[in-house]
């Protein structure tokens, strides 16, 4: 008989019951020819958690016959021969040791496809500029390797408007606040946009060390160096993502049934080290 239970009262039962082995059953998976079928158990007890359009289901079996466990065998151990590297790869192991290693954590926002607002952190230094790259072009873009500088990018990014940004600009002054948006350095770069060459300009207040602005100025001569494949690849992209939510919204996921059967099996722990436990647990529990 199934039974429809809140989640929490049937988690209190399993988190109650010790030494259990789960078979999970989802019915999200397609038959298949190559995989397969999942064993016949003989069903004890039967539990339901309702979710609206579907259940999760915890079936309770009668425990199968379990195969032995083979004892492990140990062999004689085969002496491994140290690897000895080449001439070439020693010589290529010491050039990434002398390239410079940056981590980047980029913070992104893309204005109207046209410009594009860049936070990170460099060491001690917290910088904000303003490109006229659409950072979108560059969002597949996890490492970048120059002559002496290693990069490893993590990068956030989001669109918005120069619209929005404004508004929010004028919401500031309405409340006399005094942390303005930067909408003057924007302003500056926005003739540039349709230059061959990019061009961006830092907007925070601290000073910024070279090696920070080398930072930006290597992305910059990436991108400037590979633009129209860059726009070419991130077009594709973008055709695989509408494509990809199209399908979505023609063919909506199924919500399913999921089944989770489940048997207890016999602890490994002799009776004698059960009451020893047992006996511990309640000596520490009473202190």
């Amino acid at each position: 008989m199934i039974q429809v239970v809140k989640p929490m009262s049937l988690f209190a039962v399993a988190l109650a019951t010790a030494g259990l082995i789960f078979v999970s059953t989802s019915a999200r998976a397609e038959p298949s020819e190559a995989r397969q079928e999942p064993p016949e158990f003989r069903v004890l007890d039967s539990q339901e958690i309702d979710l609206g359009s579907r259940s999760i289901i915890y079936n309770r079996v009668e425990t199968p016959v379990l195969k032995p466990q083979p004892a492990p065998v140990e062999g004689p151990t085969t002496p491994v021969a140290e690897y000895v590297p080449t001439a070439e790869e020693l010589e290529e192991m010491r050039r990434w040791e002398a390239l410079n290693q940056v981590s980047l954590f980029l913070n992104c926002t893309v204005y109207d496809g046209r410009l594009t607002e860049v936070s990170f952190r460099q060491g001690e230094t917290d910088v904000v500029f303003w490109s006229t790259v659409n950072f979108n072009y560059l969002s597949h873009l996890f490492d970048l390797l120059t002559e002496d500088t290693y990069y490893v990018i993590f990068m956030g990014i989001g669109d918005s408007t120069m619209e929005e940004f404004n508004e929010k600009n004028k919401e500031l002054l309405h409340k006399k606040g005094f942390d303005l948006l930067s909408s003057g350095h924007s302003d500056q770069l926005a003739p540039a946009t349709t230059a061959p060459a990019s061009a961006w300009r830092i907007t925070s207040s601290e000073p910024v060390p070279a090696e920070v602005v080398r930072t930006i100025e290597d992305l910059h001569s990436y991108f400037d160096s590979n633009r129209e494949l860059l726009i070419a690849q991130h077009a594709v992209r973008e055709a695989a993502r509408i494509a990809h939510e199209q399908w979505l919204r023609d063919n909506p996921p199924q919500a399913k049934d999921t089944v989770i059967q489940f048997f207890p099996i016999q602890s490994s722990h002799s009776p004698t080290e059960a009451r020893t436990l047992e006996s511990t647990f309640s000596t520490t529990r009473a202190r």
